[in-house]
């Protein structure tokens, strides 16, 4: 027989028990809980550094895509917009249902076939503004495509005389700078018979992050002060990435020799004093030279070699203010 002495410390081992496990438990979870803890830490860090990666490959490498060519021939070549007709075929089937209609046996009894007849006639009515509606609907688009395709002849046949208001009829009409931002801040243009002038007025400093993300043996995130050099030559590399896609542009609209492109910065001016918009880079582009490069493998920088270029770098003072580079006279 359980005396009840026994029966208390039966109890109060089980309570212990189940505090022991209740601990145990917790132990553990909170155990699972930190390393939760710890691999979000480390999959955070990763991908703040492949951010910061992409961000500073994004920024050396957007030369490498581009608009497709335009074919001004095959513009030329499309046919003008066919004017729409006006189609009844809302107002032919709503007409045949009216006029097929057959009284029924229950019609006939409770008097309804003219109710019918008359629910009938309002729908001819209703085809006959639904087929208004979309020839209106079709007849808007037409004057649309009319209107561009008018736009394209015009500017197709100035391109094939070399007119450069055609040239920058063409640019506005396709509007390829709408968003630069990766580019730079504002673009001007020159245009000429054979060649544009263009005055890319890039991103500031701010554009180029200076400091470094590396993930560290533990997974931790690693923050470090970009070396100056490094800043100022990934500053040079953008601006002449940021170049050569502009030229790239203008080349896949415009049948012209070649482009030259001026990469003007707020830079003191030593004499004065004051900030002023110079050039720190003037490169003359050929397309045919840009087309035998790989853009895929170039560096930026060192690529400006295959062009006739002014460009004064330092890797520890950065860019200095330039002369833009002669154009053929």
């Amino acid at each position: 027989m359980t005396t009840l002495k026994g029966a208390m410390r039966s109890y109060g081992a089980a309570v212990r028990r189940i505090e022991r496990e209740q601990q145990r438990q917790a132990r553990e979870a909170a155990k699972r809980f930190k390393e939760q803890q710890k691999l979000k830490e480390i999959e955070n860090a990763q991908q703040a550094v492949s951010d910061w990666q992409n961000y500073v490959e994004t920024i050396q490498s957007v030369h490498k895509n581009c608009t497709e060519p335009i074919d001004w021939g095959q513009i030329e070549e499309t046919k003008k917009p066919i004017k729409p007709a006006l189609k009844t075929k809302n107002e032919s089937i709503a007409k045949n249902k009216l006029n097929s209609f057959k009284p029924s046996f229950f019609d006939k009894i409770f008097g309804t076939s003219q109710n019918k007849i008359n629910l009938l006639s309002q729908q001819v009515e209703q085809a006959k503004l639904k087929d208004k509606e979309e020839f209106d609907s079709a007849y808007k688009n037409y004057l649309e495509e009319l209107s561009s395709w008018e736009e394209l002849q015009e500017i197709s046949a100035g391109i094939k005389r070399k007119d450069p208001t055609s040239y920058k009829k063409a640019l506005q009409y396709f509007d390829p700078f709408s968003d630069i931002g990766e580019l730079g801040t504002k673009i001007s243009f020159n245009f000429e018979e054979n060649h544009i002038d263009i005055d890319l007025h890039i991103n500031s400093l701010d554009s180029i992050p200076d400091y470094e993300l590396r993930q560290t043996s533990t997974g931790k995130l690693s923050k470090k002060n970009m070396p100056k050099t490094r800043f100022n030559e990934l500053y040079q590399d953008h601006i002449c990435s940021a170049s050569m896609r502009i030229a790239r542009e203008v080349f896949a609209y415009l049948p012209i020799d070649y482009a030259r492109i001026n990469a003007m910065a707020n830079i003191v001016n030593t004499a004065t004093g004051h900030l002023e918009e110079q050039p720190i880079l003037s490169v003359i582009f050929p397309p045919q030279t840009i087309e035998s490069l790989n853009l895929e493998t170039i560096d930026p920088s060192d690529s400006m070699r295959n062009f006739v270029h002014n460009m004064n770098f330092s890797k520890t003072k950065g860019f200095s203010v330039i002369e833009k580079v002669e154009l053929e006279k």
